[in-house]
């Protein structure tokens, strides 16, 4: 029987939250008593997968022992310790250890972690959270307000987030957050990546050095060792506050940079669940693997529209280059029946589909008059960043010659991970960026995580009346779908982004290996108090 398994994480989730910093997880267990939210949950509707594996109902009793062991392609290009230094692929490397103040489920329900509870104040300009007692870190030391504190104003003082603006205690187990406007993504904002509780103990004994590569949190298991670019380790928490688990006794992740030898493995057996796209989903979909899908989110082009200097700051260009592309031609050539055309951000989703949208469909002597009314009759040279640990490789091969075709003369760059981040975190003076952005709880957040964030893809001009729209869009009491479509119309009549595929997230298992999380929050999300194995899979 199979001695090791290895769990693949779909590297198009590691964006975001990949910069939205979403690192959704697990309701507490049944068995956990929680106190219930004092405010209706705020959040929406995304779409179900297609198919989840057969829930098997087994006593906890019999789901303990195994080690499961993932891999991705690359290691965290940034801290996994310090979240406030952090981006989607750090905190999905550290979220065995480290854990939210609230997660957010697949329907857009907000359910209570390490915050129990939560009041809005009359005027809707702070928010009370009430945190859960007798929570310890791994080090031993209490998760308490003033601990809670420390970490939500490190992320004020790194300029992560403009919901709230500082933050009181009021009790050993309640915090204030006070903001200047109300905002219908407070809640789920909390549940992204950067919020992860670390330890102020530990930060203290051994500095920031230290802490950036060693995540002391409260989650179910315990940080051993990173060896980089190799392997990360974690060890059973055997104090973890939701009584009776975790059911497994560790988890590893793995750093294997050929994802075809990622699937060789899978068809091995040394796999326990495996994420792909395009051809090798089709191929494994035909060979009979259980399979569960669901939409993820969108492919584009991000062109440097802030850089004055910049072909790009003109829309005519910006336009130009979205009517050079057949969207069709791509869904057929790199989406094997697992993605469509995109001519808008998240067009699947009721909350942002527009239903009036006029598609920029490929009309390459419209593309060419475009450029010739910006100014660029003979067209011009660009380079194109390739966010290549998400994008295929075949991504922009297939792309380049299309833009190539009516002028845009394309160099494709694939820079590593460190360099990448760089780009979304601090800008890029040219060209463009080929990347793709996860669906989000609430698009009301989401698009403003990507999108006139004041750290996140700075090189992007957002249009004329965005910020009005995103006022009114996060202003609502619950999140008004039409309030975000005017917003993404601002942005598709702007071409501030060129969309080009929609891709449909796709993981497949092996018999034996279960994650409810799967099933309750999002396939990019390995809820990993949860998981179990059965009996045979376990060393």
């Amino acid at each position: 029987m199979r001695k090791r398994l290895l769990f693949v994480l779909f590297g198009f989730l590691l964006i975001a939250a990949l910069l939205l910093g979403a690192c959704d997880k697990a309701a507490p267990s049944a068995t956990t008593t929680t106190q219930a939210a004092t405010t209706k949950p705020v959040g929406t509707t995304t779409a179900a997968p297609t198919s989840l594996p057969t829930t098997v109902t087994t006593p906890a009793s019999d789901k303990y022992g195994g080690v499961v062991k993932a891999a991705f392609t690359v290691g965290p290009p940034l801290p996994i310790g310090y979240p406030s230094e952090g981006s989607g692929n750090s905190y999905t490397f550290a979220a065995p250890a480290l854990e939210t103040l609230i997660r957010v489920t697949r329907d857009g329900k907000i359910v209570p972690i390490l915050a129990e509870s939560w009041d809005f104040s009359q005027d809707n300009k702070s928010l009370l959270l009430h945190l859960r007692k007798g929570v310890k870190f791994h080090d031993g030391s209490d998760f308490n307000a003033s601990v809670c504190k420390w970490n939500l104003d490190l992320i004020i003082a790194a300029k992560k987030t403009t919901d709230w603006t500082s933050v009181d205690v009021v009790d050993d187990y309640t915090i204030r957050l006070n903001f200047p406007s109300y905002k219908n993504s407070i809640l789920t904002n909390l549940a992204t990546g950067v919020t992860l509780q670390v330890s102020k103990a530990s930060f203290d004994k051994n500095g920031i050095e230290w802490a950036r590569w060693n995540p002391v949190g409260t989650g179910p298991f315990i940080f051993v060792e990173y060896k980089r670019d190799s392997k990360m380790t974690f060890k059973k928490n055997t104090n973890y506050w939701q009584q009776g688990k975790p059911y497994l006794d560790g988890v590893e992740w793995d750093i294997i940079s050929d994802a075809t030898v990622l699937v060789v493995a899978f068809n091995k057996g040394d796999l326990s669940f495996l994420s792909v796209a395009a051809l090798s989903a089709q191929n494994l979909q035909k060979e009979g693997y259980e399979m569960a899908s669901e939409q993820a989110g969108t492919l584009l082009l991000m062109p440097c529209s802030a850089v004055k200097s910049s072909p790009w700051a003109n829309v005519n260009v910006r336009l130009a280059a979205s009517y050079a592309l057949n969207r069709e031609a791509l869904r057929a050539s790199l989406g094997f029946g697992f993605a469509k055309e995109a001519y808008q951000i998240y067009p699947s989703f009721a909350q942002t589909a527009l239903p009036d949208l006029i598609p920029t469909k490929q009309d390459t002597a419209k593309a060419k008059q475009l450029l010739k009314e910006a100014g660029y009759p003979s067209g011009f040279k660009t380079v194109m960043h390739v966010f290549k640990q998400v994008i295929p490789p075949t991504h922009p091969t297939a792309i380049a010659p299309m833009l190539q075709a009516v002028g845009i003369d394309v160099t494709v760059d694939n820079p590593e991970a460190g360099k990448y981040a760089t780009y979304y975190t601090s800008g890029w003076d040219d060209g463009l960026l080929l990347h793709a952005i996860i669906d989000s709880r609430n698009y009301a957040g989401g698009l403003t995580s990507y999108f006139g964030h004041p750290v996140n893809f700075t090189s992007i001009q957002t249009p004329a009346g965005w910020q009005a729209g995103v006022d009114a869009m996060q202003a609502s009491k619950e999140p008004d779908p039409k309030l975000i479509q005017n917003v993404i119309r601002l942005m598709v009549d702007d071409m501030t982004f060129i969309p080009y595929l929609e891709e449909t997230r796709v993981q497949f298992y092996q018999k034996g290996v279960h994650d409810p999380g799967a099933q309750n929050y999002s396939l990019a999300s390995f809820i990993s108090e949860e998981a179990w194995l059965d009996k045979n899979l376990r060393k």
